[in-house]
């Protein structure tokens, strides 16, 4: 099963500066919903160019990491988080009391105080590892940087976007 963790209100619609692109057929010409209306989604590309994505502005100010570093959902977006790739980290950290699956009845919503506390927890292993000289490997790979970006995205999807919604 996959886990995408997609930040619960998004940051560009919540402050205003989404940019919405209408979406075509392979025609060019746009496609419609069941009531004639046509469809539009998010122009994630067409909203950071216009300085608009929170998310991206948020990312570029960070030194520890780079956008190069990020796991994003399995459609690419910028903003959402890989949450399956995250729980194989935290099985390789050894966190099994905490995961990226919801807080909620039927796990499909992280609150902010979840996402903050799963947070924590990366952080206080990643220093762990530290003080113990090791290193956090998954499948011989470092994945030190994943994990301090996994933290800091949790942080800011708890600030900015009210936690995440898990869609799996």
């Amino acid at each position: 099963m996959g886990l995408d963790n997609i930040p619960h209100i998004l940051p560009c619609k919540k402050q205003g500066t989404v940019v919405m692109l209408r979406r075509l057929d392979k025609d060019g010409k746009p496609l419609l919903d069941d009531n004639g209306e046509p469809i539009s989604s998010i122009g994630c590309d067409e909203t950071h160019k216009r300085g608009g994505c929170p998310y991206r502005n948020d990312l570029a100010k960070q030194t520890e990491f780079s956008e190069a570093d990020s796991v994003t959902g399995m459609f690419g977006t910028p903003c959402w988080y890989r949450g399956k790739y995250g729980n194989y980290m935290l099985d390789a950290l050894g966190i099994s009391e905490n995961d990226f699956y919801g807080d909620n009845e039927n796990q499909t919503t992280k609150s902010p105080e979840s996402c903050i506390a799963l947070a924590d927890d990366i952080d206080y292993a990643l220093k762990s590892h530290s003080e113990e000289g090791t290193t956090p490997m998954l499948d011989g790979e470092d994945i030190t940087t994943q994990l301090r970006y996994a933290a800091w995205w949790l942080r800011w999807a708890a600030e900015k976007a009210d936690g995440s919604d898990c869609w799996y």
